[in-house]
Order: C-alpha cells, then structure tokens, then sequence
C-alpha cells in the first residue's frame, strides 16, 4: 500500500508539471508572439510592396509603350493623310491650269480676229504680254506659298514628334528615380504606407503632366492655325495683284478698240 501511496503521488507530480510546462510555455510565448508576429508581417509586407513594385513599373511602362505607339500611329496616319492631299491638289492644281490655259488661247484668238489696225493688233499683242507676265507671277507667288506652307507643316510635325519622345523619355526619368527612392525606402524598413504614398504621389504627378503634355501636343490643328492664316493672305495678295495687272489690260485693250 505504501508503494502504491508513492507511485500514485509520483504520478500525480509528473502529471502537474506535464500540465504545468505547456501553460508556462505558452505564457511566454503570448507574452513575445505580437512584437515577432508584427516584425514580420512588417517584412512580409515590403517584401510584398516592393515585389509588386516591380510589376507595377513594368505595367506603366506597357502603358507608357502603348500610348506612344498610339501617338506614333497618329501621327504617321496625319502624314500620310496630308500627303494624299498635297498629292490630290497638286493634280487638281496642274489639271486647272492646263484648262485655263487652253481657255485662254481660245480668247487670245477671238480678240486677234477682231484687230484690224495695227494699233489694234499692238494692243492684243501687249495685252497678251501683260495678261502672260500677270498669269506667272500669281502661279509662281502661289506656288511658293503653298511650298512655304509645306515646309512649316513638316517642322511642326516633326516638332510635334520631339515633343513626344521629350515628354516620354521625361515621365520615364520620373518614374525610374521615383522606383529607386521606393527600393531604398523599402531597404531603410521606412514605413511601407508611407514608402508607396510617397510613390504613388510621384508617380501621379508627373503622369497628370504627362496627360497635359500629350493632350497639347497632339492638337496640332492649333499649332497650324498661324501657318493657314499666312498661307491664306498671301494667295489672296498674289490674286488681288492678277486683278490689278488684268483690269489695266482689259482697259487699255478697250481703249485701243474704241470701246468705253
């Protein structure tokens, strides 16, 4: 029986610090476990934060890429779209000419018909002279103007272009400098919430900049406003001197035929 008293009390002490040792344990544990646990749900977190750094980088650079080859696309469909139309007038241009031309012939022989004098036939052959000379200096102030208007719409197109890739390789400058403050932020175990708003506030400015840039530069209507309107006057004054040189003709040939 005695035997039995001590087996049972030793049982009864192991069994109490078999139950007592995991309590303790876990004390220590709950006691240590929020600092470790928070410590590396900090870390997981930026290893996170900057891991899909990365892949958020390489998505605005699709983007980037997209927008640009969007722009290029437009641009290269402007060129080719104005091309046509300096083709098409060109040939409605030449083909006018050519009618006029012809027309003129056919008048020029209808008024020798009509000289009989020599004063007459003087006069028609000064009015021919005069009417020439007024008819290749409209086609050569109009032709120049037109090559003038050209060659200002190809430099504001190909400014147009300098402006793009300025504005593109600018945001890529932002970003990449805004990608490598982020990293170094990450590896100073600088707040993570902090690490991506000052990112994202980066990365926002300079985009909504870029959205201006674009939107500016791709109006290029407004850019070759100024240049229509200069091309316009000048046609209109190359015309306003034809009349001028074709109404003193008209007169003096009238004159020399006796009429009023």
């Amino acid at each position: 029986m005695n035997f039995k008293k001590i087996g049972a009390n030793a049982l009864g002490m192991i069994l109490m610090i078999n139950f007592s040792m995991p309590v303790a344990l876990f004390n220590q544990t709950a006691t240590s476990a929020p600092s470790q646990l928070q410590e590396r749900f900090q870390e997981r977190f930026q290893e996170r934060f900057c891991s899909r750094l990365i892949e958020t980088i390489s998505k605005f650079d699709q983007r980037i890429a997209d927008q640009k080859a969007k722009l290029q696309t437009k641009q290269e469909e402007q060129l080719l779209k104005l091309k046509n139309r300096q083709t098409e007038r060109d040939s409605w241009l030449l083909g006018n000419r050519i009618k006029r031309d012809d027309n003129r012939q056919e008048h020029y022989a209808k008024i020798e018909a009509r000289a009989q004098t020599d004063i007459q036939k003087q006069a028609v052959a000064a009015f021919k002279a005069i009417v020439e000379a007024a008819i290749a200096a409209r086609r050569q102030a109009i032709d120049a103007t037109i090559e003038k208007f050209r060659q200002d719409i190809s430099q504001a197109i190909a400014s147009r272009k300098q402006a793009v890739s300025a504005a593109v390789q600018t945001f890529q400058n932002v970003k990449i400098a805004a990608l490598e403050k982020a990293k170094a932020d990450c590896a100073a175990g600088i707040n993570p919430k902090t690490v991506r708003e000052n990112f994202r506030q980066a990365i926002k400015a300079e985009q909504d900049k870029f959205k201006n840039d674009r939107q500016t530069i791709e109006k290029l209507k407004d850019s070759i406003k100024p240049l229509i309107e200069e091309r316009k006057q000048a046609i209109q004054k190359a015309i306003e001197d034809f009349k001028a040189a074709m109404e003193k003709a008209r007169t003096d040939l009238k004159t020399a035929f006796g009429e009023n």
